[in-house]
Order: C-alpha cells, then sequence, then structure tokens
C-alpha cells in the first residue's frame, strides 16, 4: 500500500509524546542513537521549514557504533517493510555518494539523488525519518506497531 506523504504541516510547541515513544522503540530495536527531534528551524541550508518543527521528525545516528553502518541499514530495511504500521513517510539516508537518497511514502521506493539534495550528504552518519501525524495521534497505535515487530503481545486494556 502506498501512503501519502504529508511534510510540513505546521510547528508545534513542543514535543510530541508518541513520538518519544516511537523514538525509544526504534532506539531500542536498532542501538542507534536519537540526535534530535522537535525544534523549530528551517531546513539545513534551505529557507523553508524543518518537518522537525511538527515534532514528527527524529535523526537517528549510528556515529561511534560498532557496526554503526550495518545497524542503520537493518533499521533502514525494517522502517520500509513496515512502513505503514510504523507511519513512516520518509528516510533520508545522507551515507550514500554522490548525494545520498531519500525514500517516500507515497512512491514506495528510493530516490538515489544526482545533485546536492540534502545537507549531509554524502558522508552523513544518519538517518532522517518522518512520521505521519494520523499514526502519533494514536498512542496504542504507536506501542501495537512496535510491540507486534518484536513478537510482544500487549496486555488487554
Amino acid at each position: 500500500m502506498v501512503a501519502k506523504y504529508t511534510g510540513f504541516d505546521g510547528n508545534v510547541k513542543g514535543r510530541r509524546p508518541t513520538m518519544d515513544i516511537w523514538i525509544r522503540n526504534a532506539e531500542e530495536v536498532s542501538g542507534l542513537k536519537n540526535l534530535g527531534s522537535w525544534v523549530v528551524r528551517e531546513q539545513r541550508g534551505k529557507t523553508s521549514p524543518s518537518v522537525h518543527g511538527t515534532g514528527r521528525a527524529v535523526d537517528l545516528g549510528f556515529t561511534g557504533l560498532k557496526q554503526g553502518r550495518k545497524k542503520c541499514l537493518a533499521l533502514i530495511k525494517l522502517l520500509v517493510a513496515n512502513a505503514d504500521v510504523l507511519g513512516v513517510e520518509l528516510i533520508l539516508d545522507y551515507t550514500p555518494k554522490p548525494f545520498g537518497r531519500g525514500w517516500k511514502a507515497d512512491r514506495g521506493t528510493w530516490q538515489r539523488y544526482k545533485k546536492p539534495t540534502i545537507s549531509g550528504a554524502p558522508g552523513g552518519k544518519w538517518i532522517h525519518v518522518e512520521v505521519s501525524p494520523e499514526l502519533l495521534g494514536n498512542m496504542r497505535a504507536v506501542n501495537q506497531g512496535w510491540n507486534d515487530l518484536r513478537g510482544i503481545v500487549p496486555p488487554t486494556v
């Protein structure tokens, strides 16, 4: 199923608790580290607002981690394969040459950038992930998605 891409839909006044849970799960599953989530700012090297300001984006890094890139690629694979259940709308991978790559839910595939498109590429040791506002509006859905991937059956409420 190909989903829509929301992009920037307005800044929020603070962190989203559901995104904090999403991030904590991503860290636990992958071993990557949260390099930053909610902050109101412009996109790096551009004048348009960053999705970080919406509280729906996170940068997950692998600098200094043993087999960091391998762990990152495993997380990327997991996120793409389970984009619907995890609400993933966009993944930017800054490492590949010549200019990084991006995966978007509305096209359902990767695009290798042929010109400078994302600041920090090539060679950046992190990925940027954007999550759907619909998923983040439902704490139960956030937890259920990650729990299903771990094979955990949540208690009945």
